[in-house]
């Protein structure tokens, strides 16, 4: 009689309870760091605490090989996190002036106008901090952790492989949306909207194998759009912005309360992300196809390391 839970052939949970076990050890471990009573390194502490489950998960209970967890520091992958922060700094920037052109937003100030007993540049390095840690640990889980294991688990029968990343990157990209669903002004469509985005982000991974690219990109939409631009992020208001708004027009376009990402303009913005990321890495020189541990490990639902090498 097959074990529904444990594989014996690999000597190891099934891909769903691998992955069961990682969303609830995820929770706990980014609950954790708030007992601590300073911010920026509750911040910092959800990113290490994230980063130590990932490695466990990945190397002893998945079995994986370090070199396909996507998170080998090269000069490749700082350039490609380099070059995520540009691509999508720039688009949110676009998105502003898009909005500012169509009256959907008013500029009413500048954070170092803010009246207050702290310097107004100091919540903003808080918030820098807090976005990093949030486009690092949502990457890792996300994109790192969720998509190879939906890849094994759906790589039977007659679902060819490449049926299997596909169906991968839109669950993945559907728990992304849905985790996000609880968020402050949250809607339909906001939360439609954040499963392109999701999608978006987990092209970039498939194609390079490297996490890079998606924290560079998930970083820098969040902190521009919060930190420098004066939007909401995901619902979520930042008093401290470099710029202060005020937003207006039409919540079809303009995302609403919820921020860019719930309206058609977010919409845009994300599509004009994966175009660029996509433009950047055929410039680059790499194949637009799938990552080798996509066409090999998960695939083939081989383990390449054991626990005992």
């Amino acid at each position: 009689m097959t074990n529904p839970f444990y594989n014996p052939d690999e000597q190891r949970l099934r891909s769903l309870f691998r992955i069961l076990l990682f969303i609830f050890l995820f929770s706990i471990a980014v609950s954790i760091p708030f007992l601590i009573p300073f911010e920026p390194i509750q911040f910092v502490g959800q990113s290490v605490m994230t980063l130590g489950l990932f490695f466990i998960m990945f190397r002893f209970v998945d079995q994986r090989a370090w070199r396909d967890s996507g998170l080998i520091i090269t000069k490749t992958w700082i350039k490609e996190c380099l070059i995520g922060i540009v691509i999508a700094g720039t688009v949110m920037g676009l998105i502003f002036l898009s909005l500012w052109l169509t009256e959907g937003l008013e500029v009413t100030g500048y954070g170092w106008d803010r009246n207050g007993q702290t310097f107004w540049m100091v919540p903003l390095f808080y918030f820098f901090i807090r976005m990093a840690s949030v486009g690092f640990y949502e990457e890792v889980m996300a994109r790192g952790y969720l998509i190879p294991n939906i890849i094994e688990g759906f790589s039977f029968g007659n679902i060819t492989p490449q049926k299997a990343i596909i169906i991968a990157v839109i669950i993945s990209s559907s728990i992304f949306g849905i985790l996000h669903a609880s968020n402050p002004n949250a809607s339909a469509t906001a939360v439609v909207n954040i499963i392109f985005a999701g999608v978006m982000l987990a092209v970039p991974f498939i194609i390079t194998g490297r996490l890079a690219l998606p924290i560079g990109l998930h970083f820098s939409w969040n902190f521009f759009q919060g930190g420098v631009f004066g939007f909401r992020v995901s619902g979520m208001e930042f008093r401290h912005s470099i710029i202060q708004i005020q937003q207006g027009g039409p919540e079809w376009w303009t995302g609403g309360a919820f921020g860019p990402e719930a309206g058609l303009i977010g919409i845009i913005g994300i599509l004009l992300i994966l175009g660029l990321s996509l433009l950047y890495l055929k410039w680059s020189g790499v194949t637009l196809g799938y990552a080798e541990q996509f066409r090999s490990t998960f695939l083939d639902q081989k383990v390449l390391d054991s626990p005992k090498q």
